[in-house]
């Protein structure tokens, strides 16, 4: 059979699929999957000496409003399915050349992992996933809110991350700030990350180059959540410091550590949040 030696294993490059005839052979899809919308083959994890990868070869599809994710067959992960209408939160991080997306809804928490070499093929699908978990109307005019404070790279992320005719409603912004320490005997600098939350039409949207606690010079992460998920927003003061809470459906939450002096901006923020959080329950009932 043609392809029947074909080892999707061997790839190393991420690259979209608009067919079936596009999945590697080792791929079998159901006939229920078979008239997908768009997906996306991404590759196992670069092995080490031994040939042992830290993650397998996997497909994305989506499919009448559906995420499909499909491991090689030989780590016999099954296969893994949600609703659209069931996703509360995606995370999309990039990490040099580590990237992942992150699924969360009520009663999961889905992380896929990838090489960023082939970030292009996975912006792409991206786009995709986003117009169809979101709609393609956005509800606003294409008048884009200009924020002319961020930095180069929070600009460029918010430009990668907006839909066309999506535009901000509020945003709280702090950027990355580089401290030096007062120490005369070891005197050091050191940064601290950025933050940019943001409120659309239909989402929130939480851009940082945070990455477990501390600033990574070469990547970022972007986190979006349905505006219908929100459910509470609010500056919480502790010993370590205030923080910026954004509670979201089935128990998540994104925590915004502030920098001394944002409280009130973040405050701002959170009742606008909340106000347009409210405004959109009313219209959808």
């Amino acid at each position: 059979m043609p392809g029947a030696d074909i080892d999707s294993r061997d790839y190393i490059v991420a690259f979209q699929l608009y067919s079936p005839n596009d999945c590697p052979p080792d791929f079998k899809l159901d006939s229920c999957l078979r008239d997908f919308e768009a997906g996306i083959f991404l590759p196992r994890d670069d092995p080490d000496w031994f040939g042992r990868s830290s993650y397998p070869p996997r497909i994305l599809l989506l499919r009448d409003r559906q995420l499909t994710i499909l491991s090689h067959p030989s780590v016999q992960e099954g296969t893994w399915e949600c609703q659209l209408a069931d996703l509360i939160s995606v995370e999309a991080g990039h990490m040099l050349l580590k990237g992942w997306l992150r699924f969360v809804g009520s009663g999961f928490d889905r992380t896929i992992r990838y090489n960023t070499r082939g970030y292009r093929s996975v912006f792409r699908f991206i786009q995709r996933f986003r117009q169809a978990w979101l709609g393609n109307d956005t509800g606003l005019d294409t008048s884009a809110k200009r924020l002319p404070e961020l930095t180069t790279k929070f600009d460029a992320e918010l430009a990668l991350e907006l839909e066309p005719g999506e535009s901000v409603r509020a945003h709280f912004y702090q950027p990355p700030r580089e401290i030096r320490s007062r120490s005369w005997l070891l005197p050091r600098q050191t940064q601290t990350p950025g933050d940019l939350v943001i409120l659309t039409g239909k989402r929130l949207i939480w851009i940082t180059d945070r990455h477990r606690g501390f600033w990574a010079r070469y990547g970022t992460v972007a986190s979006s959540a349905r505006l219908s998920a929100l459910t509470a927003a609010e500056v919480v003061s502790a010993s370590v410091g205030a923080t910026l809470t954004i509670s979201l459906a089935g128990g998540s939450r994104w925590i915004v550590p502030l920098t001394a002096g944002r409280e009130a901006d973040a405050e701002a923020f959170a009742a606008d949040a909340i106000q347009d959080r409210n405004y959109d329950a009313i219209g959808r009932a």
